[in-house]
């Protein structure tokens, strides 16, 4: 066993038919925050995306895999919405700071699927980009409308 197993226990693993291998992780302070972490195909990307799936160890719900189909599906949605609010983030550092081609500048790398009970949902979206390569860009969506836009780096 592995020092970081003896410390802090091994973490479960889940097969799920959706998400493929899932790893729990458990937040004992604040079960509701408990989440899944794992990767899945993501077609508009043509690739793999990290996605944090919030749940508890008995696996997702029906509702966040429906919502992870539509996140695919209106994927140029989500971009058409998130472009104004990345630009303007990216003008208080970059003046005149333009978007040439969203998908050659920006690659989504993590999802975060949140419970999905409650409307409207509330979640992120995470980018790297080709103009810096040193920091994340996190947009807080709610629904398809961004909320707030983070440079994580």
């Amino acid at each position: 066993m592995g020092f970081w197993n003896y410390l802090f226990g091994k973490r479960p693993k889940l097969s799920d038919a959706f998400f493929g291998e899932m790893t729990f992780i458990e937040v004992p302070n604040d079960p509701a925050s408990s989440y899944f972490e794992c990767e899945r195909y993501f077609k508009p990307i043509d690739g793999l995306i990290e996605l944090g799936v919030t749940g508890q160890l008995s696996g997702p719900m029906q509702r966040q895999k429906y919502f992870f189909t539509q996140l695919e599906n209106d994927y140029q949605l989500i971009i058409a919405a998130v472009i104004p609010v990345i630009e303007s983030e990216f003008q208080q550092w970059k003046p005149n700071f333009k978007l040439g081609n969203f998908e050659q500048e920006f690659k989504p790398v993590w999802l975060e699927i949140p419970t999905c009970d409650q409307r409207p949902v509330e979640w992120e979206i995470f980018f790297e980009t080709v103009h810096d390569l040193n920091h994340h860009i996190c947009v807080t969506m709610q629904d398809y409308r961004p909320l707030h836009v983070l440079m994580d780096g």
